[in-house]
């Protein structure tokens, strides 16, 4: 029995079977491979199943907060406008997984609408807190993505 039956640690028990289990016992140099990549995208899975929701919730708040901004500086344009009200109307309070990615997708469009308006409306304040967001979820996947490659393929 697990003591802590997280999906983050039935997959880190995973990976430690195929490297500790499964890898010794193999002789193809291919299928050990496969065996290491595997390791990786578990491992990789792993950290998103631990945080994925929390980012996404995180990461939607702020963008709401940009959105605001943005439709404060441009009211006029419509496009922000449907999209804020979009973003309002999203499942913001129900954390089932399908419910979060939902609001998140909600989000990222709501946040392209803004970032367009803001460089449009050369609002060069707005448009560096865009960029500054887009940084943030770039470091985000690199540090989940750490360690992967696509060795072998």
């Amino acid at each position: 029995m697990l003591s802590r039956p997280t999906t983050e640690q039935i997959l880190l028990d995973c990976c430690r079977e195929l490297m500790e289990g499964v890898l010794p016992a193999l002789s193809d140099e291919t299928a050990q491979v496969r065996v290491i990549m595997l390791d990786a995208v578990l491992k990789n899975t792993a950290v998103r199943a631990a945080h994925e929701i929390a980012w996404m919730l995180d990461e939607t708040a702020a963008i709401d907060d940009y959105v605001h901004a943005v439709r404060a500086a441009v009211p006029g344009d419509e496009a922000v406008r449907s999209a804020a009200e979009a973003l309002a109307a999203a499942p913001r309070h129900d954390l089932h997984l399908d419910a979060v990615v939902e609001a998140y997708c909600v989000a990222g469009k709501a946040f392209s609408a803004a970032l367009e308006a803001a460089v449009t409306g050369r609002l060069p304040d707005l448009v560096a807190r865009g960029e500054q967001l887009l940084e943030q979820r770039r470091d985000r996947e690199i540090e989940v993505m750490a360690g992967w490659s696509s060795t072998g393929r």
